[in-house]
């Protein structure tokens, strides 16, 4: 009993040198919240922060509507889709450790949300603002969000125009405002 505590011990010390947060030591046994299951999740489109210049950054959240806590780490795929569900010319959000607003780099770290709780992510897209002399820019209807580790695709109603590559950070912990 004693070797096979060490034996644990060691394992989740070098798992936590190695960045792992949760790792799985026997079909039953688990260190941290399990992974967040696709059916378990629900997304919205929380808010809107414009700014001159044409930029946007769209706050949105995934809920965790299961009755026990689970886990995201990492970027949520984000695609602008035309009305027919076409993905858009650089509609593909590229991945940002630092989006425009952010003080610093957030890099992915494993995000626990509770039961009921929400956890962010932002998005932030450029329409050319005031003065934009180009040819206009494609307009999303809808946006297609996959949430980290999963594979359900939320569709949203979302009119979103944008000139630019579309960047998306990180799942963030803490509430939508």
């Amino acid at each position: 009993m004693f070797k096979l505590l060490i034996g644990i011990m060691l394992l989740a010390a070098a798992s936590t040198a190695m960045g792992q947060e949760s790792i799985k030591l026997a079909p039953n046994f688990r260190i941290g919240p399990a992974p967040c299951r696709s059916a378990d999740l629900s997304v919205r489109h929380v808010t809107d922060d414009a700014a001159m210049g044409g930029h946007l950054l769209t706050d949105y959240a995934f809920k965790n509507n299961s009755s026990s806590s689970c886990a995201l780490k990492g970027y949520p795929v984000f695609e602008l889709l035309n009305k027919s569900g076409g993905l858009l010319p650089k509609g593909r959000a590229i991945n940002s450790r630092q989006l425009m607003g952010d003080e610093a780099q957030k890099p992915p770290q494993l995000i626990r949300i509770e039961p009921g709780k929400e956890a962010t992510f932002r998005v932030y897209t450029n329409n050319g603002g005031a003065g934009y002399m180009g040819k206009p820019c494609p307009m999303s209807r809808k946006v297609r969000i996959i949430a980290p580790g999963t594979t359900r695709a939320f569709i949203l109603k979302d009119e979103i125009r944008s000139c630019q590559q579309v960047q998306v950070s990180a799942v963030r912990a803490g509430a939508a405002e």
